[in-house]
């Protein structure tokens, strides 16, 4: 089964994932929101914001850690290329964000994906200058929690200084090649 296009929910209060067909959130009604949103931005207005909406959107795998959105070019295009969005294969956002607790952060996911789609493919200033309008401060802060968040869900080993205590959640062990940061102990491997 291709995980990649199964919807997710979790079941807050059991801790589970369920792979299901019917996800909290239309990727399509998002988009619309978002477009709407972004028609209202003065500075996008030399933009043909209309046309993102004929972007295929798609779910990214479910144990995509680093990867929370992507905007896929279609074979061919290069980034230096004029880029619009007939230049866009499809835009993919990790399922886990797409529930009640991460939408204000998959909505702005999807906004960062349509600046790539307007033409903005490298994370210059002008493009960090035009992300910068999306309304809601604290969705583009959410980054960084939702990072957290994938890798304690994901991780299997826990990199545990021997001194201070904290823990590292990581995928793969550590075999004594690091050390704590904050006390330059070495860090052991424990079975997450």
């Amino acid at each position: 089964m291709n995980w990649s296009r199964s919807p997710v929910t979790r079941k807050e209060d059991e801790g589970d994932l369920v792979l299901g067909h019917n996800s909290f959130f239309s990727l399509e009604r998002m988009s619309d929101s978002v477009i709407e949103e972004m028609k209202n931005i003065p500075d996008l207005s030399v933009f043909h914001i209309g046309a993102l909406r004929q972007i295929p959107l798609g779910k990214l795998r479910i144990n995509a850690v680093r990867l929370h959105a992507v905007c896929r070019y279609k074979k061919g295009v290069r980034k230096t290329d004029q880029i619009s969005p007939d230049s866009v294969r499809c835009i993919d956002i990790h399922p886990l964000a797409l529930n009640n607790k991460w939408a204000k952060y998959a909505n702005f996911l999807l906004f960062h994906e349509y600046l790539h789609a307007l033409g903005f493919s490298n994370h210059g200033r002008e493009f960090r200058r035009l992300e910068a309008l999306w309304h809601d401060g604290e969705a583009r802060e959410m980054g960084r929690s939702f990072s957290t968040y994938l890798r304690n869900l994901n991780g299997k080993w826990a990199w545990i200084c021997t001194s201070c205590g904290k823990k590292h959640v990581r995928s793969k062990r550590s075999n004594g090649r690091y050390w704590c940061g904050l006390c330059l102990r070495l860090l052991i491997d424990v079975e997450n």
